[in-house]
């Protein structure tokens, strides 16, 4: 069966294209009795308005912009790279992509970042923030400036954002915890969380998670005051260094990224009273530490599929097409020594 066009809605209307053009795209200039007969035409032929299309007659291109944080870690090199091949893929679709970056973990280099958007250049931005008032300000005057907002992978609430895009973080840690306590025979003793930033929402949910489970299922695993890293190998070394030098760990958990400084630590510790350690994302730098045995378990999501759903998404925001919240659900994947490659 062939799809209904515009030719057929004029048709059974009995106006002209000119007309059923004007009423499609909201242009004004059609009498009453006109519009009407459109919109009966259009719900008796089933026609459904090829969005794309209409914007290639008009001219019209989108203009997204993605704010990441800055730095070189692989998990946002991975994303930088996957956006860049999604640009390239949609460039078709008439869709310019700004790429930009603040200081991470910086509310007031993300602030500042976020007010050089111009939302008359902008229809959607896809965000990395931290979740905090000044930064949801700025989102909120995004938003009523008529920019649609994308969370990605760190959430900043719904009353902030139209869309997340990205992994169940309060589950991702509840895994961790699990396979924690799992991953020993005796789960008893000390265990180490190092985050990125906790005024990043993403490691707040992973770290409740983790908690939840952990104080629930193995009471025995004591949790110590959790330090930040913020995503620096040398300071993220130093830490685990300290932690395993001055207690035997039974576990650690990275929330975070600069986990080049944990691979380090970890091929200098004995082995003989290495923890449990689980952390997130697979790059080469956890590949590494799963086949040396230095990490036992990588909580993994795809940036490539998170980047893909997203500017999918950021096309019909633009469009004011209603997108239901389970549109920006990103799986989990789990790896350890077996099942990496």
């Amino acid at each position: 069966m062939t799809r209904p066009t515009i030719h057929d809605v004029a048709r059974e209307a009995q106006v002209s294209l000119a007309t059923v053009d004007r009423v499609l795209n909201n242009r004004g200039g059609v009498a009453a009795k006109s519009l009407e007969k459109v919109q009966r035409a259009v719900d008796k032929t089933g026609y459904v308005r090829d969005q794309f299309a209409a914007n290639l007659s008009r001219g019209r291109g989108y203009r997204f912009t993605f704010l990441l944080p800055a730095g070189q870690s692989s998990f946002v090199r991975s994303l930088t790279t996957a956006i860049d091949a999604e640009s390239t893929r949609m460039r078709k679709d008439r869709i310019v992509v700004d790429v930009r970056s603040s200081k991470t973990f910086d509310p007031a280099a993300q602030v500042a970042a976020l007010r050089r958007i111009d939302p008359a250049e902008t229809d959607c931005a896809a965000v990395m923030v931290s979740d905090v008032a000044p930064v949801r300000a700025e989102l909120a005057r995004l938003r009523a400036a008529g920019v649609r907002i994308l969370s990605l992978v760190s959430d900043v609430g719904a009353g902030h954002r139209d869309i997340y895009v990205g992994p169940d973080n309060e589950v991702a840690g509840r895994m961790a915890g699990s396979f924690m306590g799992r991953f020993m025979r005796n789960p008893t003793g000390p265990v180490l969380v190092i985050a990125g930033s906790l005024a990043a929402r993403d490691h707040a949910q992973r770290l409740l998670g983790f908690r939840q489970v952990l104080a629930a299922e193995f009471p025995g695993l004591t949790l110590l005051p959790v330090v930040e890293g913020f995503d620096d190998p040398q300071r993220i070394a130093t830490l685990a260094t300290q932690a395993m030098t001055d207690a035997p760990l039974m576990g650690l958990y990275a929330i975070g990224a600069g986990n080049a400084g944990l691979l380090a630590a970890m091929g200098q510790a004995n082995a003989v009273f290495r923890p449990v350690t689980i952390l997130h994302e697979l790059t080469d730098t956890t590949r590494a530490g799963l086949r040396d045995n230095l990490f036992d378990l990588v909580i993994d999501q795809d940036p490539a599929r998170a980047v893909t759903r997203a500017m999918s998404i950021m096309r019909d925001l633009a469009d004011g097409q209603t997108v239901t919240p389970d549109r920006g659900d990103i799986p989990l994947n789990i790896f350890i020594k077996e099942n990496v490659q």
